[in-house]
């Protein structure tokens, strides 16, 4: 059978499609990645793609991510690509789901109470679905959550200082995200550093051209994260601000902004893109503000800045790290905001080799730390559309039939 795995980002829309046999080994047949979706860079929106020995670029306009989903759905049907069930990559299941769905209308309407909880995630996944179930009418298709990874985080990470009624009943308390990419990569840094995933602490650093966050992983479990009840919180993102004082949203409210504007400027206007008045991609920053340009190199040590504060919190939290772990876009391409965030920590037993670290890689795992530093620092790839399939093909199994 052939799996469609969809992950939906913030600014991209990836998806592989892998040929799944009876032991449920599988293959890729295709696979690519929408980028720029509805997201403001100098850079132009563009659909990449790859099928067996083929490759090329869909250029065009990508306002939405189900206009994104619609390019990609042609694609595979210009190259008679069957597609039997998809994998769904769904941010946020609030208090509904902690594991993998099945999307059928009940599952499906309960999707839909999750659209607020993320609201640059969720509607845009729910859309996708939407998509899918329209052209795709009789092909399986699961829902698989980010949040589900940090099920298990500790009581005291997860609660917040409010009365506990309130909590419960709104579903207030830290959710945590990019479990996907926590699983995959934790799973990798194990068989990196030749030692059980069940032995070790670890830092790992999210870092996407939409979300970014940062999670203390111990034992092969969430310890600890950046985001929240929803993805705001934080490192600062490409439009998201990140950790804010709640009395300023009081105060915007209080001036006359409702909370959809407030929820707009705080979640599409804000971050990098807010700081810069240029750009949410950190990259196109970096370059300004190497040519001068003032709020680009504040909205860089900003950024550099609240990394260093969590990785600070972490690294107390855990007593410790083994390694300190970057991944997705920017975490691998990045060299600069890795030189920052490990500047001036050397007595903390952290010390980057600098050529290591400018020369990584971006597509495959590198050491970047010194042969001195106790904590090893990595570049490590993540794929989650790999851990969609992997739930994908559990979900398929006689027991979960």
């Amino acid at each position: 059978m052939n799996v469609l795995i969809f992950n939906c980002g913030s600014s991209s829309q990836g998806f592989k499609v892998y040929q799944v046999n009876g032991d449920g080994q599988s293959v890729l047949l295709a696979g690519g990645k929408a980028r720029n979706v509805a997201t403001r860079t100098r850079a132009e929106p563009v659909l990449e793609w790859k099928a067996g020995t083929e490759s090329g670029t869909v250029p065009g306009d990508l306002p939405t991510h189900r206009l994104a989903a619609e390019k990609i759905l042609t694609l595979l049907e210009e190259k008679q690509i069957r597609v039997d069930a998809i994998g769904h990559r769904f941010v946020h299941g609030g208090p509904y789901f902690d594991r993998t769905v099945r999307i059928d209308p009940a599952s499906l309407e309960t999707l839909r109470r999750c659209l607020p909880f993320a609201p640059i995630h969720n509607p845009n996944s729910f859309s996708v679905i939407e998509v899918c179930l329209e052209r795709l009418p009789d092909a399986l298709q699961l829902a698989v959550f980010d949040t589900a990874f940090h099920a298990g985080m500790p009581q005291v990470s997860r609660t917040y200082a409010i009365p506990p009624k309130l909590a419960e009943e709104h579903g207030f308390h830290r959710y945590g995200f990019h479990g996907l990419s926590l699983q995959c990569v934790s799973r990798q840094a194990a068989v990196l550093l030749g030692r059980p995933l069940e032995e070790l602490k670890l830092i790992v650093c999210h870092l996407g051209t939409g979300g970014s966050s940062v999670t203390a992983v111990k034992g092969g479990v969430s310890l600890d994260t950046s985001m929240g009840y929803s993805p705001l919180p934080g490192l600062v993102m490409s439009t998201r601000s990140g950790d804010l004082d709640p009395e300023i949203v009081l105060e915007l409210v209080r001036a006359g902004r409702t909370p959809e504007e407030v929820s707009a400027i705080l979640n599409n206007q804000s971050g990098l893109l807010g700081l810069s008045g240029l750009s949410s991609n950190l990259l196109e920053i970096i370059e300004a503000a190497q040519l001068g340009n003032a709020a680009c190199q504040l909205a860089f040590h900003v950024y550099a800045h609240r990394l260093r504060h969590y990785l600070g919190a972490f690294t107390w939290q855990l007593g410790g790290a083994d390694a300190i772990i970057f991944t997705d876009d920017l975490g691998m391409r990045c060299w600069q905001v890795r030189e920052k965030a490990f500047t001036g920590v050397e007595r903390l037993g952290v010390e980057l080799d600098p050529d290591r670290n400018r020369k990584a890689p971006v597509n495959s795992p590198a050491r970047i730390s010194s042969d001195r530093s106790r904590t090893q620092v990595w570049v490590i790839p993540t794929d989650e559309e790999s851990e969609i399939l992997r739930e994908v093909i559990t979900m398929l199994q006689p027991e979960h039939v």
